[in-house]
């Protein structure tokens, strides 16, 4: 049977955190109602899209904010969801978390669906940091860890790196603040600017330092690397056993199905989005295909395909460079690379170069 995996993107929040470039909305009883409906809608349309019976190695509930949806609404996109997870006993099944909305009641009502992996948003350990963040206070955040970490044995913990006004020493209490924990999964996420944000964000990410950011990434792949946690992608860390499985769906070129609002997905070859509306998502979630196909062309895929494999600690092999042999040599010597075998892997350095690397292996002549 065919692997599809499932993101659901859940577009509410209660507030507006000023770094946030996703797609979001001020959550409305009213407007999670409603959302539900169109939610339950989507898929099953888009189900019936897909030319044949398909089931989920892994879904992720991200947003926005996941957890802001009552009990009932969280049951029926489990519901929905159901058909789709018979053919995998092994699914993992991920919902995105604040940290002010853990309760025990909600950690129990997640096990008791079938989430079996917790990302929780905890960003920093520095009250200083979150009061900037606008985000909840460390001690909810540590009450948060260890509520989940009691129940779940797999859950991820993100952090925010460049935060302005703060330090090395800040970032490292961060770390051990939620080290002592032994999170399975780090996330770590360089605050910096999108090409598609609004004024008020760009506005908030022109205060970042770009090479404090830099050094406090170096400074955390370090520490991480010497806790045990291998770095496997770009922003992403974890003990042996604990990598995101959905996560590698997106860059291994695995197939994926996005559900709602802004969520994009993978499907046959071809990339689609739904628009980022919630008016217009509500209106024509069941009746219209809301999927818009990416135009780029080939040239375009085929670069985003390197980009995907250099993001990982898998790299990309030689043979796949059309550039000539003294600029992946040239890239080894200056410590942003090294071979493996027949494969090019990007250092800790050469992840904070990404795109010029990319932009050196395809433009050299």
């Amino acid at each position: 049977m065919r692997a599809v995996s499932l993101y659901i993107h859940i577009p509410f929040c209660k507030r507006r955190c000023p770094y946030c470039t996703f797609y979001h909305v001020p959550h409305t009883n009213e407007y999670e109602d409603a959302f539900i409906d169109a939610l339950v809608a989507e898929l099953e349309r888009a189900a019936r899209e897909i030319d044949e019976p398909f089931y989920a190695p892994t879904v992720f509930l991200g947003g926005g904010t996941p957890s802001t949806l009552g009990p009932q609404s969280l049951a029926r996109i489990f519901d929905a969801i159901a058909p789709y997870l018979q053919g995998d006993r092994e699914a993992e099944i991920t919902l995105e978390m604040n940290p002010e909305d853990v309760t025990a009641g909600l950690v129990s009502d997640l096990e008791h669906l079938g989430v079996n992996r917790v990302s929780l948003g905890i960003q920093s350990m520095s009250d200083r940091a979150l009061r900037v963040l606008r985000r909840c206070t460390a001690d909810a955040n540590r009450y948060a860890i260890e509520r989940v970490s009691r129940r779940f044995d797999n859950f991820s913990v993100d952090l925010l790196l460049g935060v302005p006004g703060g330090s090395s020493r800040e970032l490292d209490d961060t770390l051990s603040a939620v080290l002592a924990h032994r999170p399975p999964h780090v996330s770590l996420y360089c605050l910096e600017p999108d090409e598609n944000m609004e004024r008020a964000v760009r506005d908030f990410l022109d205060t970042v330092d770009a090479e404090s950011a830099a050094d406090e990434y170096l400074l955390a792949c370090d520490r991480l690397r010497r806790q045990g946690h291998r770095h496997y992608e770009v922003s992403n860390f974890a003990r042996p056993g604990y990598e995101s499985r959905h996560n590698h769906t997106y860059w291994d070129g695995s197939e994926y199905l996005g559900i709602g609002p802004g969520a994009h997905s993978f499907i046959a070859g071809q990339r689609f989005h739904n628009e980022p509306s919630i008016e217009l998502y509500l209106r024509t979630a069941a009746t219209i295909r809301l999927r818009r196909r990416d135009l780029r062309d080939e040239a375009q895929r085929e670069l985003e395909t390197l980009m995907l494999a250099l993001r990982t600690s898998r790299g990309l092999t030689l043979e796949r460079l059309s550039c000539p042999p003294h600029v992946p040599r040239e890239l080894v010597k200056q410590g942003l690379a090294g071979c493996h075998g027949d494969r090019l892997v990007l250092t800790d350095r050469g992840y904070l170069l990404l795109n010029d690397i990319l932009f050196r292996l395809t433009q050299a002549a």
